[in-house]
């Protein structure tokens, strides 16, 4: 059933592949089933509350949902003739952005007035009747479900592609993982697609614990993707109600996060002074040039909280550059002691983009046991690549939580080219660096006895007769012209 419904829609965008309304119309219209679903169940509940109460409109306005008079449901939107079908799609989905509810902003009612016929919506309205809540029925299947299947084959054709739509699942966890958020505010400020939040809900869900989600988003496209993945598990998130660049406008100028979690986008803007003077984020200088990596760590670590720990992923550029900007910042960064671990992880560890990236925790208030020195992990050694893509193993992921837990608690662990606990003070000494394989010890080999020596030398010396004797014979076939 999700198959037929699938390649309804996909030859629905083949044949509207130029019409950007006709993906706005997609995404619309399953924002409004979804809506009609959660009308559906309420209505049925306010029936059975107070039978003939149901069709007062306040009823669900005060609960925050949405109220759809009865030639707008979708039931009856099945029966509706052709010649009239798109104007009451149109009126549906305006209703749902008129309303405070949480799906505004969702939907986009000019989309229904794209170049396409009543016949076309006619049946993606059909189709889409086969999705419910639950997927119990014989013949209909989960929304959330559907979602995911939507999300995998729908967005890659566009915003994926650009390398800025998710973070990789096995990334995400490990980050979190690392972090162990104990509760409290989670901030993302380039969400995405919203992954990021959605791992962190459900890793604090499974420990029973409370938290707040908070993110920010520019792309359109991502943002509504972002509400509707945390709306469709019951998260509650405030993502803002427009989508917004974080740098440029600062929607959540107040918050101080508990943990900031965040994959910022590897795209080079270059950032003009002119556009951020005099802005409080800049605390350890603002750097020149096109690469914004310091401009986004800034960010983050202007939104968190002083006991909070920050996470995030940026590329491997930044480690070792020699603009003097950037190494300023690394020792502004180092002299304050807020950098607590660099990660480096494997190439191909993103499915858009061979960008080579690791991972930064700091901590605005370090441990005692922690302070002035930095743990490395080179990790660029671990996981398997097929078709172009590198993926930990469990061993993996777990070897490198074990090495950051070790140095959490005052345990020396340095393993020869894999980790490291370096002090501040020698990092200096290397201008600033924070590139790993500067501090990694390396394997030292066994030397060998006098005896293997005496071997390994007769050995070369047959080799090299060997080889003195094959030349003079090809020599003589030359001169003899054979």
């Amino acid at each position: 059933m999700i198959d037929d419904l699938w390649s309804q829609i996909s030859l629905f965008l083949k044949d509207h592949s130029s019409d950007e309304k006709g993906k706005e119309f997609i995404v619309s219209m399953l924002v409004f089933r979804f809506a009609s679903l959660e009308f559906e169940r309420e209505y049925a509940l306010q029936k059975a509350e107070k039978p003939g109460c149901e069709e007062q409109e306040y009823r669900y306005w005060k609960k925050g949902g949405i109220y759809f008079p009865p030639y707008l449901r979708w039931e009856n939107l099945k029966e509706e003739k052709h010649y009239n079908l798109r104007k009451s799609v149109y009126n549906a989905m305006c209703i749902i952005n008129q309303s405070d509810s949480k799906y505004k902003g969702l939907v986009c009612p000019e989309s229904v007035l794209g170049d396409f016929d009543d016949n076309e919506i006619s049946q993606i309205v059909y189709r889409m009747e086969q999705i419910s809540y639950s997927g119990d029925d014989q013949h209909g299947f989960n929304f959330s479900q559907f979602y995911e299947y939507f999300i995998a084959h729908f967005i890659p054709r566009t915003i994926k592609q650009a390398g800025q739509y998710a973070t990789p699942r096995q990334i995400a966890d490990l980050v979190i993982e690392l972090l162990e958020p104990k509760g409290g505010t989670i901030y993302d400020p380039c969400c995405g697609s919203g992954s990021m939040l959605l791992y962190a809900a459900d890793y604090m869900r499974k420990k029973n614990r409370g938290f707040r989600l908070y993110g920010q988003e520019e792309s359109r496209e991502s943002w509504k993707t972002a509400r509707m993945n945390l709306l469709l598990r019951g998260i509650d998130a405030d993502l803002g109600d427009v989508p917004a660049n974080s740098i440029r406008l600062d929607i959540h100028e107040k918050l101080k996060a508990d943990y900031v979690l965040a994959n910022p986008p590897f795209r080079e803007f270059g950032w003009s002074k002119e556009q951020l003077v005099n802005d409080r984020r800049w605390k350890y200088g603002f750097p020149s040039g096109k690469r914004d990596d310091f401009i986004w760590m800034q960010h983050m670590l202007y939104h968190l909280d002083d006991h909070g720990t920050m996470g995030a992923i940026f590329s491997n550029r930044i480690l070792a550059s020699r603009h003097n900007e950037e190494r300023r910042i690394r020792a502004a960064l180092l002299q304050d002691d807020v950098l607590e671990a660099i990660i480096t992880f494997p190439p191909g560890m993103f499915y858009a983009t061979k960008v080579s990236v690791s991972l930064w925790i700091l901590k605005k208030r370090k441990s005692e046991i922690c302070r002035n020195k930095i743990l490395f992990v080179d990790a660029r050694r671990m996981g398997k690549t097929e078709y172009g893509y590198t993926r930990l193993s469990d061993s993996d992921r777990k070897r490198v939580v074990e090495v950051y837990q070790n140095y959490e608690n005052g345990i020396e662990d340095d393993q020869p080219e894999f980790c490291r606990q370096v002090a501040v003070k020698d990092i200096e000494t290397e201008n600033y660096s924070l590139a790993p394989e500067r501090y990694m010890i390396h394997q030292h080999q066994r030397q060998p006895e006098l005896e293997e020596l005496d071997l390994y030398e007769r050995q070369l010396e047959r080799e090299l007769r060997d080889l003195l004797e094959e030349n003079g014979v090809t020599l003589n076939r030359i001169l003899k012209g054979k």
